[in-house]
């Protein structure tokens, strides 16, 4: 009997993919990791691009997440597992913008999506204004389908980066309006307030019109998967963290990451063409940004179960080209040695389990009765608050000039959290590391060992055969 095509297979594997998926980890040394490892590709061409990002990640988050991992799952981290994969190219990518030695997220998406380094807050605009053609524009002009998922909102800056023209990130309606004119197939995140009402330049009945189907939870995801066009908006804002996903069952039917991963393989897959899917793990960024060190920990084992998924779809479509990064560090989360020859750092990783909410929910639910409650807070972390930390935060959710009261909180506790997680951190504030790019597949080969963010763009579009810059501007509106 003769064995399946590699088409074949894909299509079976695409046919399969559910909202339950493959395993979350990749099972280093066991017969687990032998199904993950990718083939060998047919061409020396992409028809596929899968660019997974985790937003805001220093190498000190991946690291407590791996010790983590190994304490209480008994397992690596998939993100260490990947080390080991072969067929690996690994690269140390600098990430500087035009503007700063430290990228904020618009620069840094701009730079792989238009091969040039631009100004701090800028969306594939240059400092004179110019609008450079992102990397989506190029595929669909080369007739490939394009999607975008993410656990921010949909128009937020590392999404954008790959698809829209903007002066500024801020103009996220300007932002939804240009995906619908570029037709990006799949739209999956949060963000909806951006999607209706009077200041919204496009509507949802607008993608609607043009043949999209609209999801606005789990099980209405799960049922229009593979759909050719896909517009899933799963929250006003951004989506809820993923330690609120679990605790909380009225999010129960808020999709994760990988949720909508899967999904949009599922719709992405059916293009005959190929496809370019930036698939974001967005909200690690903001707990760094937060220094909720749950928060943060729970992001990252999200994004983590990622992995395995993308190296099963290699399996079965080895013409595909995986990327594995970061766009920068936030906040210089780390785990520190704690106690006498730190032997607390451990305990410490088990004490954090006993956290069950961000900082963001509690900020949520204490803004609506108007009332800090200490009970609540020490149910949800563990901490008890003095009566001075009470006060303090009642001082500060009574201040109409306080912006976001989730990080004023943990640094009135700040020294509490520590003693509790072991985990420090050096700012609230992006950092200026060079981070881990990973890469399996054809084109994979073109990545040098150290790379800058912007030369990205061009391994990408070579890899993908697809034309760049002013060759397929004119599809640029």
């Amino acid at each position: 009997m003769s064995k399946s095509s590699p088409s074949s297979n894909r299509r079976q594997f695409i046919k399969g993919l559910g909202l339950s998926g493959v395993a979350a980890t990749l099972g280093a040394g066991s017969a687990a990791a032998d199904r993950l490892r990718p083939r060998q590709p047919k061409a020396t061409k992409a028809k596929n691009l899968i660019f997974l990002v985790v937003d805001g990640m220093c190498t000190g988050t991946y690291a407590f997440a791996h010790h983590w991992s190994l304490r209480n799952r008994k397992a690596p981290l998939n993100w260490m597992q990947v080390y080991e994969q072969p067929g690996l190219t690994r690269a140390l990518q600098d990430t500087a913008s035009a503007s700063s030695p430290v990228t904020d997220s618009a620069a840094a998406a701009s730079a792989w999506g238009s091969g040039q380094r631009v100004m701090n807050g800028a969306l594939n605009t240059d400092a004179n204004g110019k609008s450079l053609t992102p990397l989506f524009t190029c595929a669909k002009a080369a007739g490939k389908a394009t999607g975008l998922v993410t656990t921010c909102r949909v128009t937020h800056a590392t999404p954008a980066g790959f698809a829209a023209n903007v002066e500024k990130r801020g103009m996220e309606n300007e932002i939804a309006q240009q995906y619908h004119e570029r037709e990006i197939d799949v739209l999956l995140g949060g963000g909806s307030r951006h999607f209706e009402g009077e200041k919204a330049l496009t509507q949802v009945a607008d993608f609607q019109k043009k043949g999209y189907q609209f999801v606005q939870i789990k099980s209405e995801l799960e049922a229009q998967a593979g759909n050719s066009k896909l517009l899933g908006l799963f929250s006003k804002s951004h989506v809820p963290y993923a330690i609120d996903r679990k605790n909380d069952a009225a999010l129960a039917e808020v999709p994760s990451l990988p949720d909508m991963f899967r999904a949009a393989l599922k719709s992405l897959g059916q293009s005959k063409v190929g496809f370019v899917l930036q698939v974001e793990g967005g909200r690690v960024d903001h707990a760094g940004h937060g220094n909720d060190p749950a928060t943060i920990l729970h992001e990252l084992l999200e994004f983590d179960e990622c992995i395995p998924i993308a190296l099963e779809y290699l399996k079965h479509d080895p013409d595909t080209l995986l990327i594995i990064t970061t766009d920068h560090g936030t906040g210089g989360c780390q785990l520190n040695g704690a106690g006498s020859a730190y032997s607390d750092s451990g305990p410490a990783l088990d004490r954090i389990n006993d956290m069950t909410a961000s900082f963001e929910a509690l900020e949520h639910q204490f803004k609506t009765t108007g009332r800090f409650d200490p009970a609540v807070f020490t149910a949800a972390t563990g901490i008890v608050p003095t009566k001075a930390q009470a006060n303090a935060i009642q001082a500060t959710m009574d201040d109409p000039n306080t912006s976001y009261l989730s990080s004023a909180m943990t640094g009135i506790v700040s020294d509490e959290l520590f003693k509790k997680t072991a985990v420090g951190w050096t700012s609230s504030n992006h950092t200026s590391e060079c981070v881990d790019l990973f890469a399996f597949g054809p084109g994979s080969e073109r990545i040098q060992p150290f790379i800058r963010n912007f030369e990205l763009f061009g391994v990408m579009t070579q890899a993908l055969g697809v034309s760049q810059g002013e060759s397929c501007s004119a599809s640029v509106s």
